[in-house]
């Protein structure tokens, strides 16, 4: 906390990235000091349903969309419940699993009858309606469907509890700021749709912003981060050697709070294969522990190609673990010795030896000073750096001309 993440990191990623840009964020300084920087590389995509940055609805995104599939339900439903679920809290071993279940084959029968997502959470805050089994029925999904049924009609007490477990995880759909920018207004809407798949292609910058929290609308920024690099995949596989052309940068600023993906970790290395470069900022290990579990936080960290230390840790385990990666040196220790020869002289000799010392203990690392980083790449030793931040940077008069547009404590007024 507090180290520069956003200002050494976030911000100079975005501005290095050569192609399309993904970034996520609880807070506007990113958007605010890079947009008009990337309004050169194609449209700018500001998605902020929770009023983070205040940006106006004028294009909408159906998560629908991304459902053409029984597997693309169950992982949409997953998003839901992973990014409702209290940092650090277990899933409920009876309810969770049978209301993500339930919650996909309502996303299913939605997308399948052309539905806008909320008449999802209106089914399952009725209880009563066989709408998503017959829909499911009729487009050869009968299994669904008799879970559906199964469901509806499961005793009293399962039933509340399966219900109430799924009305939680898409309770981001009730609030009245998410609603424009996941639904149509109208038949007649003339906002643009926003394309996954064109956004792959034609490149440009997308800002995925949310606060954190009851109510967080952090389900809907992972759901269409996920929707954008799947569909990088899927452009990636149809290039030559399987790879982006250009890569898709992705920085997931504040990812514990506002983008849980529950497989970032299994997904990251392969996601360098095939050229899509993310970057995962958190506040601290336990902040991830909380997310992805301690052996998911481990993974995640063994797949990074970079691993970056900013200070500011207090945490004895972690720092101790890398107080080890960090390793030894050798320091040469020496004794002096002085004895009394004959006639009244002296003698004075020396003997040295290797000692193999820790390079930075844990004390060493809690008390990082402000400024400091230590950086461990693949195949290379790790090494103390100096972050910059983007004002000691070659772009600060491209950023100070973004900030005066677009950050209401520097806008300059017409």
């Amino acid at each position: 906390t507090r180290t520069g993440k956003t200002t050494s990191r976030a911000i100079p990623t975005v501005l290095a990235a050569p192609g399309a840009v993904l970034a996520t964020s609880n807070k506007r300084d990113l958007v605010d000091g890079t947009r008009g920087v990337r309004e050169a590389a194609g449209q700018v995509w500001v998605f902020d349903p929770q009023g983070v940055a205040t940006e106006p609805e004028t294009w909408w995104w159906n998560p629908l969309s991304y459902v053409t599939s029984d597997v693309k339900a169950r992982t949409l439903a997953d998003h839901f419940a992973s990014g409702t679920r209290e940092p650090g809290d277990k899933a409920d071993a009876f309810f969770e699993p049978s209301a993500k279940d339930l919650l996909a084959a309502y996303l299913l029968a939605a997308a399948l009858d052309n539905r806008p997502i909320t008449d999802v959470y209106r089914w399952i805050a009725d209880g009563r309606d066989r709408t998503p089994a017959t829909v499911l029925a009729q487009r050869g999904y009968e299994l669904m469907a008799a879970q559906v049924d199964a469901e509806l009609g499961a005793p009293d007490k399962q039933k509340q509890g399966v219900y109430g477990s799924a009305r939680k995880m898409i309770s981001c759909l009730t609030l009245r700021s998410v609603e424009p920018w996941v639904n149509a207004n109208g038949p007649g809407d003339a906002r643009p749709q926003f394309s996954p798949e064109f956004f792959v292609r034609a490149g440009g910058s997308l800002y995925l912003l949310s606060k954190e929290g009851p109510g967080s609308a952090g389900p809907l920024v992972t759901a269409l981060t996920v929707a954008v690099i799947e569909a990088a995949e899927e452009f990636a596989a149809v290039s030559p050697g399987g790879r982006l052309r250009t890569p898709l940068v992705v920085v997931l600023d504040e990812a514990a709070n506002v983008c849980r993906y529950s497989e970032l970790p299994a997904k990251y290395s392969h996601w360098g294969s095939r050229g899509v470069l993310p970057t995962t900022i958190l506040q601290s290990w336990s902040q991830g522990v909380d997310v992805w579990g301690e052996s998911g936080m481990k993974k995640l960290w063994s797949a990074a190609n970079v691993r970056v230390y900013g200070g500011g840790a207090s945490e004895a385990g972690f720092l101790k673990d890398l107080s080890e990666l960090i390793g030894d040196h050798d320091v040469m220790m020496g004794t002096t010795s002085t004895s009394s020869g004959g006639g009244g002289g002296s003698h004075t000799s020396y003997s040295g030896h290797l000692q193999r010392q820790r390079i930075l203990e844990p004390a060493d690392l809690a008390a990082l000073p402000p400024g400091r980083a230590v950086v461990m790449a693949s195949g290379a030793r790790p090494v103390l750096v100096e972050p910059i931040p983007w004002w000691l940077g070659p772009r600060k008069a491209e950023v100070d001309a973004s900030l005066d547009r677009f950050d209401p404590g520097r806008r300059k007024q017409p």
